[in-house]
C-alpha cells in the first residue's frame, strides 16, 4: 500500500469513529418526562391566560374608542378594509380611518406583548427554560405524534382551569425566543 492510501484509509476510519460518538451522544439525550411535557403545557396555559386578558382588553378598547362606534362598526369596517368601493358604501369617515388604524396598531402591540410574555415564560427556568423548550420542540418535530401527547396535556390543564385552546403558532414564538 502506498502513503496516500494509508492516510486515506486512516483518515476513514477517524471520520467513521467520530461519527459512532456523534450518534452515541444523540442517542443518549435525555428522555422527557411527563413533568417536562407538563411543564411545557403550562407554558401554552398561562400565555393562552394572557392572550385572553389582552382580547378582552382590546374588545373594551374598541367598544369605549372614540371615532370607531363600538364594536359592530368596528366589524364593519373590518370587513371593507382595504376596498376603496365599499369604504365608501358604508360611509367610512376619516376619523372612523384614523381610529381604525390605531385599532390595528393596538392590536398589533398586543400581538407583540403576548409574544414577549411567552418568551419570557420559556426563558424562566424556574417553569420551564430554553433548554428543555427546545428539547420537547426537537421531539416533536422530530415526532409529529408527540403534538398530539402535548395538545392532550394542554387541554387536560385548561380544563382544569375552564380555558378554552389558544395557540400561538411555532415560528413566532421560535424566533421571539432566539
Amino acid at each position: 500500500m502506498t502513503i496516500l492510501t494509508r492516510v486515506l484509509i486512516v483518515a476513514l476510519l477517524f471520520c467513521c469513529s467520530a461519527q459512532v460518538v456523534v450518534a452515541q451522544e444523540d442517542s443518549t439525550q435525555v428522555a422527557l418526562t411527563d413533568a417536562d411535557w407538563s411543564k411545557y403545557a403550562q407554558i401554552e396555559v398561562m400565555t393562552s391566560t394572557f392572550l385572553t386578558q389582552k382580547t378582552e382588553e382590546l374588545k373594551e378598547w374598541i367598544s369605549t374608542k372614540e371615532g370607531l362606534g363600538g364594536g359592530a362598526r368596528y366589524n364593519q369596517i373590518k370587513g371593507v378594509w382595504g376596498n376603496a368601493k365599499k369604504e365608501i358604501a358604508i360611509g367610512l369617515t376619516e376619523k372612523e380611518r384614523e381610529a381604525y388604524l390605531e385599532a390595528l396598531a393596538f392590536q398589533n402591540s398586543m400581538q407583540k406583548m403576548v409574544i414577549a410574555y411567552q418568551a419570557d415564560l420559556i426563558r424562566d427556568e424556574k417553569l420551564l427554560g430554553v433548554a428543555l423548550f427546545e428539547q420537547i420542540s426537537k421531539a416533536i418535530q422530530d415526532n409529529p405524534s408527540l403534538k398530539e401527547k402535548l395538545l392532550q396535556e394542554v387541554a387536560r390543564l385548561k380544563k382544569k382551569k375552564g380555558l378554552s385552546l389558544i395557540h400561538i403558532s411555532e415560528p413566532t414564538r421560535q424566533a421571539e425566543i432566539s
